[in-house]
């Protein structure tokens, strides 16, 4: 698909995913609107400066400016990337299940309706591995999902993602709107700074502390990098050969063998603790990757290499703080 001319809005524009979105939209030739809720000053130095690139702050939950920066921001939209949403590490989604749910199904609503008043060609809805329910095979195909295997859970961000690709069901049933639905497994990569297992992993370690691992970390995760991610779901709006795609790494890696890769590359000892009284949570979980290896022309990058880069960034990152 040709960028060049063409207009798409990221929500969530400075955040993990959304940034990077961003980039590599702005690399194929877009020209984007990042909306956004917080500044975040660093991320936009990365960016880099180009008149392609419209940055506007607001509150998604408000429709009525989501709704005008649509309309006056660009004369059309071509593609709206929607990244944005209230999450967290697993203690903060235990206590503010409720709000969770409740924000980002609002905030999903908002953008379709405002992609569907827009007449936008292409929206991104960004799922999550998290949809599949326990039961579901293994390896996990986009239709074990709960569709087929429904459960009840009170994790409110999981549910969030189920509900939010129910509206987008209906959006292209009565709107006949398209709408595309990447499932990804663990994203990490550079600019993350959130509650997720990689970074709080680097920010103990990198401080000397001790890594607490619920259960025996026997248990194993799949991962991919956020600019795979990013490139997948590119390729499923060139193609729109498949509505909802898993997207992941083949590799899986035991949470302390995790946590042990993260200190060599730190160069830092292994303090890693096992809490046997905590929930270790599935034992494993595999995504079957046909579709995804269907639409794509590049080799995801192997986990080595990823960390490697996420760790270096890491320390980047790290050092400017440090200086300013």
């Amino acid at each position: 698909m040709n960028w060049v001319g063409r207009t798409a809005v990221v929500t969530g524009g400075l955040g993990f995913v959304g940034s990077h979105f961003v980039q590599q939209l702005l690399a194929r030739g877009a020209e984007v609107i990042c909306l956004h809720r917080t500044e975040r000053p660093e991320v936009i130095a990365e960016l880099g400066h180009t008149a392609r690139l419209r940055l506007i702050q607001l509150d998604l939950l408000d429709e009525s400016e989501l709704r005008a920066a649509c309309r006056y921001a660009a004369r059309r939209v071509d593609a709206v990337v929607h990244c944005a949403a209230l999450d967290g590490n697993a203690e903060f989604k235990r206590r503010h299940s409720a709000r969770i749910l409740d924000e980002n199904m609002r905030i999903a609503s908002n953008v379709l309706g405002a992609a569907r008043r827009q007449q936008v060609d292409h929206v991104v809805l960004m799922s999550s591995a998290e949809v599949y329910a326990p039961a579901a095979p293994d390896p996990v195909a986009e239709e074990d999902d709960f569709r087929r295997h429904a459960h009840f859970t009170e994790n409110g961000y999981a549910l969030s993602k189920m509900f939010t690709e129910i509206l987008a069901d209906l959006h292209r049933k009565q709107f006949g709107m398209t709408i595309h639905v990447p499932r990804p497994t663990n994203v990490y990569g550079p600019r993350d700074s959130g509650g997720r297992v990689i970074p709080a992993m680097l920010h103990r370690l990198a401080a000397g502390e001790e890594v607490v691992i619920w259960g025996d970390g026997r248990q194993t995760r799949s991962f991919v990098h956020v600019e795979d991610l990013v490139r997948t779901t590119l390729a499923m709006i060139a193609t729109s050969r498949h509505p909802t795609v898993n997207v992941g790494g083949a590799e899986s890696v035991s949470i302390v063998d995790l946590a042990r890769r993260l200190a060599a590359l730190l160069g830092r000892p292994e303090r890693i603790r096992l809490d046997l009284d905590k929930p270790a949570g599935p034992s494993g979980r595999r995504l079957d990757l046909r579709r995804m290896n269907e639409i794509i022309d590049f080799t995801p990058r192997p986990l080595r290499d990823g960390l490697a880069d996420t760790v270096a960034w890491f320390l980047t990152a790290q050092r400017g703080r440090a200086a300013a």
